[in-house]
């Protein structure tokens, strides 16, 4: 825990305070042709005597916290080169410009609209649409398997855990190939004279996501449940029975009660996951019609190049994540607290 949690965590808040470029110096180099020779000038990283590039960092407080929550617009990245002459420094506001995710600029005054608060609800609503589904889709499936005889619930659990063992990327991709504009789902529907553009609308891109979510989810929780549902206390229910208890009732106030450390369990887990959301906005979007507060945090890694404004996007991730697990976390901690 210490070597793979506590220790990168801490590194990636200490990358988020700073902010480090390389010194850049103007040369002039000669550039051979099929006409001849002729002289340019460019730039070209400084090195040390070593031959290592000489880059200068700079301790920058919130200020990459403040430009990922949009609360900095006047203030732009700083720059990844500084060339001589120009007095530049890593934290200079006017040596460069901030890259901004498809779609969430703002309109005509070219700064960049609040990406993560964009995210961050897209983020929310996609755990509040999939966590119901996951929780009560798992339970059925749980109680169905539970009712087949030994030979049928084994193939039932073995089709039902597919989508979970498939990787996320897969899994996105299934979905895609589905809904494609040429995909099968869209073929069926043209049969009756329906007509969607799956991944060229907002809504129906979203829906596809939501829609990866659940179908990619509820196999977790369904073995969870069924492993719970094998310890529920038979005494209990042939009481129950004998004091003439339906089979509602009995699920009602036996075994949803010997479930409920699951239930908060599987919300635990599943919160954790979704709000790390990537792969199917990734594999169905890219990015062009939503994004997520991990999509954020990959944007501004590798389009803008700002491993140190990514670094503040990851803690902030966490953060989220930490926060949005506090009431599971205290109750919890009440439950075992109290045994």
């Amino acid at each position: 825990m210490l070597g793979l949690m506590a220790i990168p965590l801490l590194m990636t808040f200490y990358l988020s305070l700073r902010q480090c470029a390389l010194e850049m110096e103007t040369v002039t180099v000669e550039q051979s042709g099929p006409f001849g020779t002729q002289q340019i000038v460019t730039q070209r990283a400084k090195v040390d005597a070593s031959g290592k590039t000489i880059e200068r960092c700079e301790y920058v407080g919130l200020r990459h916290y403040l430009r990922v929550l949009g609360l900095d617009r006047d203030a732009t990245d700083p720059p990844t080169n500084m060339g001589e002459g120009a007095n530049a420094t890593p934290s200079d506001p006017s040596a460069a410009g901030a890259a901004t995710v498809a779609g969430n600029t703002a309109s005509g005054s070219g700064k960049p609209a609040n990406e993560f608060f964009s995210a961050l609800r897209f983020t929310l609503t996609y755990i509040f649409a999939t966590t119901p589904f996951v929780l009560g889709i798992g339970l059925l499936l749980a109680l169905g398997a539970q009712q087949l005889n030994t030979r049928w619930r084994a193939v039932f659990i073995t089709a039902a855990l597919l989508p979970f063992i498939v990787t996320p990327v897969v899994a996105a991709l299934s979905i895609k190939w589905l809904f494609r504009d040429n995909g099968l789902i869209p073929y069926l529907l043209s049969q009756i004279g329906v007509q969607v553009f799956w991944m060229a609308e907002a809504w129906s891109a979203q829906l596809l996501i939501v829609l990866y979510g659940v179908w990619h989810s509820v196999p977790f929780a369904f073995i969870v449940f069924f492993a719970g549902l094998q310890s529920v206390p038979q005494d209990s229910l042939e009481a129950a029975t004998i004091d003439g208890a339906t089979k509602f009732q009995r699920f009602r106030y036996v075994t949803v009660p010997h479930l409920m450390p699951l239930f908060v369990f599987v919300l635990l887990i599943h919160i954790m996951d979704a709000y790390r959301v990537f792969e199917p906005i990734i594999v169905l979007t890219q990015g062009a019609f939503t994004t997520s507060v991990q999509y954020l945090t990959y944007h501004i890694l590798l389009q803008e190049s700002n491993p140190f404004k990514a670094s503040a996007a990851s803690v902030l991730t966490i953060a989220g994540v930490a926060v949005l697990l506090i009431p599971l976390l205290v109750k919890t901690y009440r439950e075992q607290r109290g045994t």
